[in-house]
């Protein structure tokens, strides 16, 4: 589960801002519903979902990609960077000070009842500091902390007597380069202590930079199973699509397939590269109105909305039961308001631990039939052009205050600057 992520001086972001999941003690509304409780003492009531609101450019997409930045690094910087590569990653531009400066990432998450604080530091060339605090008996200890010697021009490690490994902590720090966290290489290297840390990352943590990123891939295949077909039946089925059943129909990739301009030798490598494969393709049934007969649809018959939740799907029951965090840019996109609020409460019903961070342009979800007053975040620029994140719970909102008026008419912040235009006419 995500507790909090911070991030400092990237892209649009200057200062550190952080997003938090933990639920606030001040509102009672939607408890038992948006609220995950407490798994320990010592670990706090966590929401499941969060919604930030902006206009364009004021650094909504920012924060979600900084997350998946991290993401990255934990998964990729040991396996695929090479000795010498540049690390991706952009500082503010708008000042000297900030050009120059190292990219900073913090995030809190608890994995298998373990509350973990994960962290690094980092230019283009290398990360300058790297820690990792966790809390096994409610405990801070702190496993390892990494920091570039300038001096030296080498990294200095010190490590817990916590942190297990003898002398094979010194061998994980030898072998991790410049451009690569101490954390990937040591798990790389068998570490067990780190794995479940890194399993959060690998396996819970979905960072997603579009609604439009989910193919309909994942749920076909699911749809090849019947308990799994009668899951997606009946999910779709709950946003009132009225779905008979679904079948799927394999079709041989053939020459037919292929571009009629694409070079020969390509042309050739495609095809022995997709010998045998075949096309998934879903078949949708719909009663007939009056003699209750399955009829037959063609994906390209339903409505851009069927197909868009259909997309969505597999991979949202999947979140739910497996309890992943998912993170995603305009969870709109491609779906009608009403679907989102039927996601949306899917997810905050299920009884999991699952949790949803999205970005979004649909007020109606501002009702506090759907949402906690702490589950709501906006962004906007201040006068260095730098983004700020804040909480409507920062405006201490009233119970039943009408929020989307409020945020359509600037009560709040993070919209864009109109003049003179005030959508309710006060």
């Amino acid at each position: 589960m995500l507790i909090e992520f911070s991030v400092t001086n990237y892209r649009s972001i200057l200062q550190r801002q952080t997003l938090s999941m933990v639920a606030s003690t001040y509102f009672n509304e939607l408890k038992s519903l948006n609220t995950i409780p407490a798994p320990n003492s010592n670990t706090p009531s966590l929401l499941r979902s969060a919604v930030l609101y902006g206009p364009n450019a004021s650094g909504k997409s920012t924060l979600i990609n900084a997350l998946k930045f991290v993401e990255n690094q934990v998964l990729f910087s040991q396996k695929e960077s090479q000795a010498g590569d540049e690390i991706d990653v952009a500082p503010f531009k708008l000042t000297t000070e900030s050009r120059n400066a190292e990219s900073e990432f913090e995030i809190t998450f608890i994995e298998q009842g373990v509350r973990y604080e994960y962290g690094f530091c980092c230019n283009r060339k290398r990360f300058t500091e790297e820690w990792l605090f966790a809390y096994p008996r409610g405990r801070a200890q702190k496993w390892f902390h990494r920091v570039f010697d300038h001096k030296t021009g080498k990294d200095v490690y010190k490590f817990n007597t916590s942190f297990h490994g003898g002398r094979q902590r010194q061998l994980w720090a030898s072998q991790t380069r410049p451009n690569a966290l101490f954390f990937s290489t040591a798990v790389q290297l068998n570490n067990e202590q780190l794995k479940p840390a890194f399993d959060w990352f690998k396996s819970r943590l979905r960072v997603l930079s579009s609604a439009q990123g989910l193919s309909p891939s994942y749920t076909l295949q699911l749809c090849e199973t019947e308990s799994s077909r009668q899951e997606i039946i009946n999910f779709m089925n709950s946003a009132d699509l009225s779905i008979a059943d679904i079948q799927i129909k394999k079709i041989a990739i053939t020459e037919e397939f292929l571009p009629e301009d694409m070079p020969v030798p390509l042309r050739e490598t495609f095809l022995e590269n997709l010998a045998g494969k075949k096309l998934l393709k879903p078949r949708f049934f719909h009663k007939d109105v009056n003699t209750q007969e399955n009829i037959e649809f063609e994906e390209e018959e339903e409505s851009d909305g069927t197909r868009a939740l259909f997309a969505f799907a597999g991979p949202w029951l999947d979140v739910i039961k497996h309890e992943r965090v998912l993170v995603i840019d305009e969870l709109d996109t491609s779906l009608h308001p009403l679907l989102v609020h039927y996601l949306v409460k899917l997810l905050h019903q299920a009884n999991s631990k699952a949790q949803l961070v999205f970005t979004t342009h649909d007020t109606t979800l501002l009702s506090q039939k759907l949402l906690r007053r702490d589950q709501v975040w906006f962004t906007e620029k201040n006068k260095k052009s730098a983004t700020e994140l804040y909480p409507l719970s920062d405006f201490s909102p009233r119970d039943n205050e009408a929020i989307e008026r409020g945020y359509l008419n600037g009560r709040y912040g993070g919209i864009p600057f109109l003049k003179d235009l005030d959508f309710y006419g006060f």
